[in-house]
C-alpha cells in the first residue's frame, strides 16, 4: 500500500523578481486601458447639455379649479349718450360748451326761426277772426231763435182765438142763432189753428236743432284753430333745447350761431350714471360668446364684474364687437373711450392638472414639454387641453409637482436631455 507521494514532494520557494514582474504588467496594462478610454467617456459625457437653471422659466404642475376664459381690450362707453337735434330750422346759440356738466331739462341751446313766429301771427290772427265770426253767428242764432218763437206765440194766439170762436158757435148753433154752415167754417178754423201751431212747435224744434250744430261747427272751428295755435306755440317752446338726461356735455356737432336744419345734429351729452364697457374679441372665441357670460373688467386700477348684453351678428377685422353691461365707478372718475382690458369667463373645469402658460407650447405644437426631475431635463409627451389667460390645462404626460420648462425651447429643441446647473 503506498502511503503518499510526501518523499517524492520537493518544496520549492516563490521567485521575487517574478512577482514584481507580474504587478508592473498589471499596472501598466491598467494605466493604459485609462488612457485610452479617457476620451471616450470624455466625448460621452459631452454629449449631455448642461443648462443653467437662471436661463429658464420654470412652473410647477399644480392641481385646482381652472377657467376657460379670454383676455381681451376695449373701450368704456356710456350706455346712455344721447344726441340733441334741432327741433325747427333756424339759427342756433349754443349755451354750454364741451365738458360742461348740465341737468336734465336745463336750456342748453335756443334758435331763432322768424319763419314759426310769422305762422304764430298769423294763426293767432285767424283764431281771432273765427271766435268773432262765433260770436257773430251766436247773435243770429238768437235772432233767428226769437223770430221762430214769436211765430209759436202767434200760432198759439190763433189757436186759443179759433178755440173760443168755436166755442160760441156751437152755443149759438145749439140755440138756432147761426146756421150750420157758419158753425162749420168755425170748425174749420179751429182746425187751421191747430195744424199752424203744430208746424210752429216742430219749426221751432228743428230750429234749435239746426242752430246747435251750426254752433258746435262754429265751436269746433275755433277747438281747431286753438290747437293748430297751441302745436305753434309748443313748437315755438321747443325752441330752448334741453338737455335729455343728466351729464356731461360731449361735444358740439354744429358751429356757434350756424343756420341750421330740421332734426340736425346740435350736440351729444353723456350719462355718467351708467357705463358699458365696448370689447374687440378675436374671432377664435366667436362660437364661445354668448349673452350673460360673465365678465372681469379692469380699469383705473380696478376691478369691476360685468356680463355679455349683446354679441354683434357680424366680425370685422377678425374681431367680434360684444357689449358688456357693468355698474358705474363709485368713486372712479369714469371718462368715455377710456381704454380698458377685460376677461371674460367661458367656462369652469374643477380640480384640473395645469400649469402656466409660456412660450413652451409653441415648440413642439403644445405636445412635448421638458420635464424637471433630479436635475435632468427630459423631453415628454403631453396633451393639453383647455387653457385660460394663465394656465394651460395638462391632461397626460405630467404628474401633480412635477416642474416644467415654460421658456422657449430653440436652445435646447435638439435635444431630449440635458443636466440642470444651479
Amino acid at each position: 500500500m503506498i502511503k503518499g507521494t510526501q518523499s517524492q514532494d520537493e518544496v520549492i520557494a516563490p521567485s521575487k523578481a517574478k512577482s514584481k514582474l507580474k504587478y508592473v504588467v498589471s499596472a501598466v496594462f491598467m494605466t493604459l486601458f485609462t488612457v485610452l478610454s479617457i476620451p471616450a467617456i470624455s466625448q460621452w459625457y459631452s454629449g449631455i447639455k448642461t443648462v443653467s437653471y437662471a436661463q429658464l422659466l420654470t412652473a410647477k404642475v399644480i392641481k385646482q379649479d381652472l377657467i376657460r376664459d379670454a383676455s381681451v381690450s376695449g373701450r368704456l362707453v356710456a350706455a346712455n349718450a344721447p344726441q340733441v337735434y334741432s327741433p325747427e330750422p333756424g339759427q342756433v346759440t349754443l349755451l354750454v360748451k364741451p365738458g360742461d356738466t348740465v341737468e336734465k331739462n336745463t336750456v342748453i341751446a335756443t334758435l331763432e326761426s322768424p319763419e314759426l313766429s310769422a305762422q304764430i301771427e298769423q294763426q293767432t290772427s285767424l283764431l281771432s277772426q273765427l271766435k268773432l265770426d262765433a260770436d257773430r253767428g251766436t247773435l243770429a242764432d238768437e235772432e233767428a231763435q226769437l223770430d221762430l218763437e214769436r211765430s209759436l206765440d202767434e200760432a198759439v194766439v190763433r189757436l186759443n182765438a179759433a178755440k173760443r170762436e168755436q166755442q160760441r158757435s156751437q152755443e149759438s148753433f145749439d140755440r138756432q142763432v147761426i146756421s150750420e154752415l157758419d158753425y162749420a167754417r168755425s170748425q174749420d178754423t179751429l182746425l187751421e189753428a191747430q195744424l199752424m201751431h203744430k208746424h210752429a212747435q216742430k219749426r221751432v224744434s228743428m230750429a234749435k236743432k239746426r242752430l246747435d250744430f251750426e254752433a258746435q261747427t262754429r265751436g269746433l272751428s275755433v277747438k281747431r284753430q286753438t290747437q293748430i295755435l297751441q302745436e305753434l306755440q309748443r313748437r315755438k317752446r321747443a325752441l330752448e333745447v334741453r338737455a335729455p338726461v343728466n351729464g356731461v356735455v360731449g361735444s358740439w356737432l354744429v358751429q356757434q350761431k350756424e343756420q341750421v336744419a330740421d332734426a340736425q345734429a346740435l350736440m351729444s351729452i353723456v350719462d355718467l350714471s351708467e357705463y358699458e364697457a365696448e370689447l374687440q374679441v378675436p374671432e377664435f372665441y366667436a362660437d364661445d360668446l354668448g349673452i350673460g357670460l360673465n365678465v372681469e373688467i379692469t380699469f383705473s386700477g380696478q376691478q369691476y364684474q360685468g356680463a355679455i348684453s349683446s354679441v354683434s351678428p357680424e366680425i370685422k377685422q377678425n374681431q367680434v364687437a360684444v357689449r358688456v353691461k357693468l355698474a358705474s365707478g363709485n368713486n372712479v372718475k369714469l371718462r368715455q373711450n377710456q381704454r380698458v382690458n377685460g376677461r371674460i369667463e367661458f367656462e369652469k373645469k374643477s380640480q384640473v392638472l395645469q400649469v402656466k402658460r409660456g412660450p413652451f407650447l409653441t415648440s413642439f405644437g403644445g405636445k412635448q414639454a421638458f420635464v424637471i426631475r433630479d436635475q435632468v431635463a427630459q423631453l415628454m409627451n403631453i396633451q393639453v387641453g383647455a387653457s385660460s389667460v394663465e394656465y394651460v390645462e395638462l391632461l397626460s404626460g405630467v404628474q401633480e409637482g412635477d416642474e416644467v420648462i415654460i421658456s422657449d425651447y430653440d436652445a435646447f429643441s435638439q435635444s431630449k436631455t440635458f443636466k440642470i446647473s444651479k
